[in-house]
This record gives structure tokens, sequence and C-alpha cells, in this order.
């Protein structure tokens, strides 16, 4: 039987900042296992934003934590770049300006600065818009936009670099518990692995891998569409969303444009659906009527992993001392995974996370009948 000290099993972006922090504090036997390749699931499907504006103290303290982090990356990792651009949510109706004026005033007693600014003041944001139906916008200033391709890229040099073991395309079928531990696992095409630790960030499939062991986690794959257009002319620098039908434009710095928009259809169906694509253009042409002339270049779609309450699961898995999850990030774990890899670090080394917030996102809290509330779930 061959010996891992801690195993991380899936390679998205979550697993690989869980890996990088665990190397920073001195762990030299990391293995992540990845089903398919780095990047596979979620991350890979993302829309590339990143924002502190959401309306629990939870999540806006975690993300103020993660802006940081994605600063540092960028400052200390080679080919990791965070583009401190914005996000610009339009609103037009008095319910939505009043409800983003309460959003505000929570934004700005946690730190983060966010300000309902003025038709007038929209259009400096945003000199291209065309303001249409618009009475105000609540500006996020330290939100931004940062590749999942190249950070996970990135990431994934620089673990090699520190001696983390890769395992792409290598599935682990099953974990084997001893009492209050997982003592080992089981890899395809490798045999039994004795494990220290065992990290399970495997988005969508952790279900499948804790459902043997009694655990039903309380996941769902809830399917989004994104799209995304051939490079046009500088267009819009923050990311633009339209607050009531969930639509949002995102232009990456290479000047391409992604453009997502709610569209609901039942729980694991990937099927694309053209009606989709009919939505999201309509919404934002109405501010950006230029898109029209822009060559639509791909259409995919991915899983929101949604939990009852919308935010994740972190933490110890009950009964378990040496296995934590990290899952059911409702959409929002890409922008998230420099303080979610911190957090998994702190939680294998020292036992506990550092801040409280994380705390209240572990795995127990729906069975002890504790929910967070999260209304800024969009696209």
């Amino acid at each position: 039987m061959r010996r891992a000290e801690i195993a991380i099993v899936g390679g998205g972006i979550t697993g690989l900042s869980a890996a990088y922090y665990l190397s920073l504090m001195g762990i030299d036997n990391i293995s992540i296992y990845e089903a398919k390749y780095i990047g596979y699931g979620s991350t890979g499907r993302c829309a590339a934003g990143i924002r502190a504006s959401f309306t629990s103290e939870v999540h806006v303290t975690l993300m103020k934590e993660a802006i940081k982090g994605w600063k540092k990356w960028s400052e200390e990792i080679d080919g990791v770049k965070f583009y401190q651009d914005g996000y610009l949510w339009l609103l037009t109706n008095d319910k939505e300006v009043r409800l983003h004026k309460e959003i505000m005033s929570l934004h700005n007693s946690l730190g983060v600065p966010t300000k309902l600014v003025d038709r007038e003041e929209v259009k400096e944001i945003a000199p291209n818009i065309v303001l249409s139906d618009v009475m105000a916008a609540l500006y996020d200033p330290t939100a931004g936009k940062s590749s999942p391709f190249d950070t996970t890229l990135a990431l994934r040099r620089l673990l090699l670099k520190r001696g983390v073991k890769i395992h792409e395309y290598t599935k682990v079928l099953r974990m084997i518990r001893a009492g209050s531990k997982i003592k080992s696992i089981t890899v395809e095409g490798v045999g039994e692995q004795e494990v220290e630790y065992v990290v399970i960030a495997a988005g969508f499939w952790s279900r499948e891998l804790l459902q043997p062991l009694g655990y039903e986690i309380p996941i769902i794959g809830d399917p989004h569409h994104l799209m995304i257009t051939e490079k046009v002319s500088p267009l819009v620098k923050p990311l633009v969303i339209h607050k009531a039908s969930g639509s949002y434009l995102n232009q990456l710095p290479t000047g391409k444009i992604i453009l997502g928009a709610e569209y609901p259809v039942r729980e694991n169906d990937l099927e694309l659906r053209i009606g989709f694509i009919i939505k999201a253009v309509k919404m934002m042409s109405r501010y950006f009527p230029s898109i029209l002339n822009a060559n639509l270049q791909r259409i995919w779609i991915g899983y929101y992993l949604k939990t009852p309450d919308h935010h994740p699961l972190i933490g110890f898995l009950p009964g378990l001392e040496n296995a934590v999850i990290a899952t059911g990030f409702s959409g929002h774990g890409y922008m998230m995974s420099p303080i979610i890899g911190e957090e998994i670090a702190n939680l294998v080394v020292k036992g506990r996370p550092r801040l409280k917030a994380t705390e209240k996102l572990r795995p127990s809290r729906f069975e002890e009948g504790e929910m967070l509330e999260e209304k800024a779930i969009f696209g």
C-alpha cells in the first residue's frame, strides 16, 4: 500500500488553492487526484468574475479576504492576473434601488466601499452604455476579473515545482473508513492509498464519493449557460449585471465578451438551449447595442453546485477527524478560492479555520437548524 500524507480529491481551483497553501505551510507530501483534467468542472466553465458585493455577512467577509488573496496571487504567482475593474449592478425600478441602498449599507459596514450611483455617474463609469431604463446602479470598485484558464495553469506549474503530485485522468473510486478516520482511498489504476488527511473538493462528484460512507451532502447540480464572442473593440471595463433579469456582460482583457443570463432548466440537464442566447443577447444589447455585431464563438453549460442556503460546505465531515470537504459554492467557488484554499490548509494543519465566517460554513449546520441567507445569486 502506497502512502500519501494529504490526498486532495478534485483538480479544480479549490483543490489547487488548498494544495498551494498547504505547501506554503511546509507540507511536502501532497497528491491531487482529478478524474478528468485540471479545471474540467465548474472552474473551467465560470464567467471569470470576482466580487465582494454579496448580501450575507459571511460571503462579504470571506470575499474581502479573497480579493486580498487575488491581489497577492497576481503579485506572487507568475501567470495569475487580477484586473480590478469593478462590478456595476444596473437597477431599473424603485424597489431595486431601495433594496440596494440597504445592501450598500451592509457592504460599507463591513469595509467594502460599494456606492449607489445615479444615471450620470453610471455613464462616467461605463461611457458606452445606453442608459435606457436604468434608474441607478450599485458600483463595487473592489470587484474584478481573472482568467480561470490562466490561473489554473499557473497554479499547476507552481505546484509541480513545489513537488505536489498532480494526477490527471485518475479517478478516486472510494474512501475507506476506520473509526473516526478515512484510512485510505482507492485510486483507479493505482489501487489503495493510505492517507493522513483527505480533502474532498470534487464539486458535484463529491456527493457520489461520500454516499457509500453514509453522507448525503445537500447539493444539487443547477445547470447554467454561458456564451463568449470573438474579440471586439473595448466596450466596458466593469462586469455589468442587469439585476432584474439576472443577465450580465463581462468583457475580458482579451476583448472577448462573456454573456450570461438566468435561464432555468432541470437539475443535471446539460443540454444547450437556443433560448438562452436569445435572452442574454436581447437583455444586454438593450444597454450595449454594439454586441449585436459581435461574432459568437462558443456556448457552454456548467453547474452551480447549490446548497439549501447558497453558501458552501467547508469543514470537517461530522464524525471524521481527517476529512475536510469544500463544495457547494453556488457559482462562486472560483472567486472565493484564495481564502477557501487558505482555510482548508488551516483546518488540516491547525485543526480550525482562521475566520469566524468560515466556521459558519460547517457541513453540519443544516442538521443543527442553522441556515444562512444569500440573495445576490445570478446567471
